[in-house]
């Protein structure tokens, strides 16, 4: 069931107080619209009733996807590597089946949603990404400050990325091979295989995978 909450806002162009509503927390089988909103940030979108000023308003939200059996928490800036709810793991004793992330940027939240989608190992898939990764900031000669998944395609045999680089934080894509993810599935299947018995929510990002890479070596 979806969870909202009041919360009052004050306009930074005509200083004028006013409540809005937030949505916390939903789920795509009651919640038909989640996932479009999510996609077109109409969710965080807060509009000004008084001057008709509009912005992006960042709040965390909980979007539960029930027959993908993932759930993802998007908290912005987040930084920490697990985050635990006692009480959802209380109210939700069927949790240890479903996959759980948090993320700290919408563009990860997005990433997350459509990973699950398309039947993919999100840790293969980091690990594979940071590889990857490394390959870009060396042909670039510059400093890759993030990526995101894009797509895969079996036929010709690629997946596929965008990555954010230098200082402009350009976007640059970059495919490899399906084999560099199906390798890194090896990887995790031998040595992150509990990863996902652990409570809480999950941050499976690059500091995963590089933390993570130097977990395989010392194997």
């Amino acid at each position: 069931m979806a969870e909202s909450i009041s919360k009052y806002v004050v306009c930074p162009k005509c200083n004028q107080q006013s409540s809005t509503n937030l949505l916390l927390s939903g789920n795509t089988a009651e919640d038909t619209d989640l996932r479009k909103m999510i996609f077109d940030e109409t969710i965080f979108r807060w509009k000004c009733k008084k001057c008709g000023f509009s912005s992006r308003f960042q709040h965390p939200v909980l979007y539960n996807d029930i027959a993908g059996k993932f759930m993802i928490y998007y908290i912005p800036a987040v930084t920490r590597q697990k985050v635990v709810d006692p009480d959802l793991e209380k109210e939700f004793t069927d949790l240890a089946d479903i996959r759980k992330r948090v993320v700290p940027d919408i563009n990860a939240l997005k990433e997350k949603i459509v990973v699950f989608e398309n039947g993919l190992n999100d840790y293969a898939l980091e690990l594979t990404k940071y590889t990857v990764s490394d390959l870009v900031a060396k042909d670039t000669g510059h400093n890759v400050y993030s990526g995101y998944y894009t797509d895969h395609n079996v036929e010709k045999n690629t997946i596929s990325f965008q990555f954010f680089v230098g200082g402009d934080k350009r976007s640059y894509i970059q495919s490899t091979r399906l084999e560099v993810y199906q390798n890194s599935l090896e990887m995790v299947k031998k040595a992150f295989s509990d990863e996902d018995k652990i409570p809480g929510f999950l941050n499976i990002g690059s500091e995963w995978a590089k933390n993570a890479l130097e977990r395989y070596k010392n194997l």
